[in-house]
């Protein structure tokens, strides 16, 4: 039986595979190893995973995850699995790879992820081939939930929200600007908290200010990742992910400014996977 794993910043979900047969899903916390140390993935193993599964069925681990674009964090996630699954071979993937697999399969075209965070790469139908990094919430993440949040609150804190949102925002969260600094520098996944906001944004995708700040953080994406890839404008560009999937329309508008094709957008990449892995 094989384990497919698609891992972001936020949320974890893990499919039993067994030959082409779909026999269950599980849904964790987010397991990016820049968030996380071997402790905390073990404690979120044992209490979100291991009631839910016999570890000894499983002789197939196939782990696509956000931040597992180094050795070191790979290492960090597979040494946490083999801890708890004796019988099966590890393989510990970057979530763009999984991304490509699903959106593609064996074809080619330019992958991307808009969800907390995001990513790009060039996928010829085998490999994947990346030329910039995302840099994650800091630098980057242009397009990706974070970068939403991110925007919004710096236009809420500068008092540049329209007032009728300004209100709006007020009414549902009451937060001081104590909370605000407090999440982000004191409490763990400042980038969750950011991305959060986006379930604001999203039922006022009409307001005037919110369709101009995602239209313009789905322009900067283009610029910052998709650009960069040779023959963009003749590839399909697919995506993965909530953002990509809740703002569709602003996205298909967006890449329509650049002269880009979208070919799919889809809201997680697990379909994909599992109709990858059984083939």
């Amino acid at each position: 039986m094989k384990l497919i794993v698609d891992s972001g910043s936020t949320k974890t979900s893990w499919s039993l595979l067994e030959g082409k047969e779909h026999r269950s899903a599980i849904h964790t916390a987010g397991l990016n190893p820049y968030f996380h140390t071997s402790d905390s993935v073990n404690a979120i193993l044992k209490a979100e995973l291991l009631p839910f599964i016999v570890t000894d069925h499983v002789k197939e681990i196939d782990f696509y995850g956000a931040g597992c674009s180094t050795e070191k964090n790979d290492e960090l996630i597979r040494g946490a699995l083999s801890g708890f699954f004796h019988h099966a071979v590890i393989f510990v993937y970057h979530d763009i790879l999984g991304a490509a697999r699903a959106l593609f399969g064996n074809t080619a075209g330019i992958s991307c992820i808009l969800g907390t965070g995001c990513n790009c790469c060039y996928y010829d139908g085998k490999e994947i081939y990346s030329k910039v990094d995302s840099l994650g919430y800091l630098f980057g993440d242009e397009g990706a939930g974070s970068f939403l949040g991110k925007t919004l609150m710096a236009d809420y804190l500068r008092k540049k929200l329209p007032e009728d949102l300004r209100n709006e925002f007020d009414s549902i969260y009451r937060l001081s600007l104590e909370d605000i600094l407090n999440s982000l520098y004191n409490l763990p996944y400042p980038n969750r908290f950011l991305a959060s906001f986006s379930a604001f944004l999203a039922p006022r995708q009409e307001h005037p200010y919110v369709n101009k700040l995602v239209r313009d953080s789905f322009l900067a994406f283009f610029d910052a990742q998709v650009k960069h890839y040779e023959g963009y404008r003749n590839l399909p560009v697919s995506f993965t992910g909530s953002i990509a999937y809740y703002y569709s329309k602003i996205l298909e508008e967006a890449a329509s400014q650049e002269g880009i094709h979208i070919g799919t957008i889809i809201k997680a990449p697990m379909e994909g996977l599992l109709k990858y892995h059984s083939s």
